[in-house]
């Protein structure tokens, strides 16, 4: 099995996903964006890129010239400061099931990438797609395996990452058929459990924005009153189980599969995304989540990306990117095994 060369970082988002290409702004994020990443002993940068928004048109998916220029620039900070970058086809939407046909402009999108990078060094992965969803296994794991052979035609180096259906959830990464490429890291995401990370959520159906105060692990005095667009949805479901989802044992048997996976396999595996909603959970309870799951993936030697670097799931005190370190939630990152 390959060694995962990374160990744990952050994901940028809100540089690359918007819905045009002009709609892009660069200024997010900077060189020192990368220092202070590396500062805090991370290795890795994981960078969510909507590809598809910023093709040119139907007939031949022609990437605009300008996002090249800007990813080659977040690649070459990479590569200065000695970090791993991911680069992400986050071509995806939460409620939208992802299109049967998305190997359209999947495979193009896929071959102008590698032939663009195919000389770049290691640090330089590929992730496929993130969180396929309301797609047939069978029809994802077809399309995925098309992908990898079409970015091997061009770029034989680089490691590329892959994934399930469901939002690239755990259970479907172990249905995932094997792939007869041998650089590839098989990824799945973790948000468990889902009501206590994203508490205060508005793109949830129904949505959980009156949902707030959830503590972690259960606690029957804490335990807020379903609202009433709750009654009858999986979420009231959710809080009736909550007890018995929030138990740490179980969250841990849910991470050994991921690790019984890898060995039974032989594959590495990575989780790509976890992280709790700052807007509404209980900030003791958060950081308690944040700790207890990296140590988790970390005894399994699960390599991961915190969502995310700034936004509610960032390690700063607001949802907003603040000065570094001043306005960084100093527990959060101790609690993830990371220093200021």
């Amino acid at each position: 099995m390959m060694n995962i060369p990374f160990s744990r970082g952050f994901n940028f988002s809100k540089w690359f996903e918007s819905r045009t290409f002009k709609d892009i702004v660069f200024g997010n994020f900077a060189e020192q964006d990368f220092v202070n990443v590396k500062s805090m002993g991370a290795d890795l940068i994981r960078v969510p890129i909507a590809f598809h928004n910023f093709t040119l048109g139907e007939k031949n998916h022609t990437l605009e010239n300008g996002l090249l220029k800007y990813l080659d620039t977040a690649v070459d900070w990479a590569e200065k400061h000695e970090l791993y970058i991911i680069l992400d086809n986050h071509s995806f939407h939460p409620i939208n099931p992802t299109d049967v046909n998305i190997d359209k402009i999947l495979i193009p999108v896929w071959e102008q990438i590698a032939d663009h990078f195919n000389d770049r060094g290691n640090y330089v992965i590929y992730e496929i797609l993130n969180e396929p969803h309301g797609i047939s296994d069978e029809r994802w794991n077809e399309i995925q395996e098309a992908a990898v052979k079409t970015i091997r035609k061009a770029d034989k180096k680089h490691t590329i990452i892959v994934g399930g259906t469901n939002y690239n959830s755990l259970e479907k990464m172990t249905k995932i058929p094997v792939y007869k490429d041998e650089n590839l890291i098989y990824t799945f995401h973790f948000y468990d459990p889902h009501i206590f990370t994203h508490q205060g959520a508005s793109w949830n159906r129904p949505s959980l924005e009156p949902l707030s105060g959830l503590p972690f692990p259960f606690d029957k005095n804490k335990i807020p009153k379903p609202h009433e667009t709750f009654i009858g949805t999986w979420v009231e479901d959710s809080l009736n189980s909550y007890e018995e989802d929030s138990k740490l044992t179980k969250l841990s048997s849910s991470l050994d599969k991921a690790a019984e996976f890898s060995k039974e396999r032989n594959v590495p595996v990575f989780c790509g995304e976890f992280g709790a909603f700052m807007k509404q959970s209980p900030p003791y309870d958060r950081v308690k989540w944040y700790k207890f799951i990296s140590e988790e993936l970390e005894k399994r030697n699960i390599p991961w990306a915190s969502w995310d670097y700034f936004g509610g799931f960032g390690i700063f005190k607001t949802e907003r990117k603040g000065d570094f370190p001043s306005d960084v939630n100093i527990d959060l990152v101790n609690a993830m095994g990371l220093k200021i």
